[in-house]
């Protein structure tokens, strides 16, 4: 990295070395050069920041504290280039990425928008699919980093960040569960019809670890790998489906569909992060996976909160 300053580079330098000759040597300097922005430092110091002895130079107490300063400075100065390095490298970077279907319908249309609006450059490759599959691109290197639910890995993938996801209950905003004055579990949502996604969907085999085998006693109206199609079907009648915020946020937002969540011990799912190990990522990967830790925060919390949701005045 480039020094800071000239003076203060000469001051370091015989800091070190103990000797403006030796340090001269060092930075390809004459000795009369370096020993002339000692004395120029001095000056603007006000106070000796040597001592020289016949052994050499040796710092004194006012040398130590600017060396520290210089130190710090130098540290700072080198901080602030490498951001401008990586700066440089967001606004002409390329994001490659794997989600899932839902999420490229909603978070990340959002999170590209936002990106584009300050770095017009960075251009983005986006696959959807399910997470095992998305796994397997990363593993291939088709793609450098996955966003699922959570599972294991294949090899050579590894897990880098996670997202809580609360799992919940769709319905319409006058279904009779939507003003229900307490906690809502599976069970409770049994007795009514519902949209199910089929057994291969990720959903389904979330959802079938809280039931404790009641789920499978029940009889689907449907069942669909479609997520669309759940949540048009949910809004045309009286049945439940079950979905993560970012499923339905669109309809929830809109007042076509109600959300509530699922308080069964395991209903709170953790979305994921995956790339592949020792995979160094690149300064824009980095500014997409803010972004959308920061789009997947606000989505919760506005699911939570009930803030412009239509889910306000439910009793928790």
């Amino acid at each position: 990295m480039p020094a800071i300053s000239q003076a203060f580079r000469c001051f370091d330098e015989v800091a070190r070395r103990g000797s403006v000759r030796k340090a001269s040597a060092t930075l390809h300097l004459t000795a009369a050069a370096v020993n002339q922005q000692i004395l120029n430092l001095e000056a603007q110091v006000g106070q000796p920041l040597f001592d020289r002895l016949p052994r050499g130079m040796q710092l004194t107490v006012a040398g130590e504290i600017v060396l520290a300063a210089v130190r710090r400075s130098q540290r700072d100065f080198d901080n602030a280039l490498a951001q401008v390095e990586d700066l440089n490298a967001l606004r002409h970077g390329h994001v490659s990425v794997g989600v899932p279907h839902a999420t490229a319908e909603y978070l990340v249309p959002q999170v590209i928008a936002a990106m584009h609006h300050r770095y017009p450059d960075i251009t983005f490759s986006v696959r959807a699919g399910i997470g095992e599959e998305l796994l397997r691109h990363v593993a291939q290197g088709e793609i450098d980093v996955a966003y699922c639910l959570r599972r294991t890995p294949p090899a050579g993938v590894e897990e880098m960040r996670s997202w809580a996801q609360p799992l919940g209950v769709v319905m319409t905003p006058d279904h009779p569960l939507r003003m229900r004055p307490r906690l809502l579990r599976l069970r409770d949502c049994l007795a009514y019809p519902l949209i199910m996604m089929t057994p291969d969907m990720e959903l389904r085999s979330m959802l079938e670890r809280l039931g404790d085998g009641a789920l499978s006693r029940a009889l689907p109206l449907v069942q669909t790998s479609s997520i669309p199609m759940a949540r048009r079907l949910v809004a045309s009648g009286q049945a439940l489906a079950f979905m993560l915020p970012d499923n339905v946020a669109e309809d929830v937002a809109a007042e076509r569909l109600s959300w509530r969540a699922l308080h069964d011990a395991g209903a709170l799912l953790h979305s994921c992060a995956y790339q592949r190990t020792g995979y160094a990522m690149a300064a824009a990967m980095e500014m997409f996976l803010t972004e959308l830790e920061h789009a997947a925060d606000e989505l919760k919390a506005n699911f939570d909160t009930g803030v412009s949701w239509s889910i306000g005045n439910l009793a928790v």
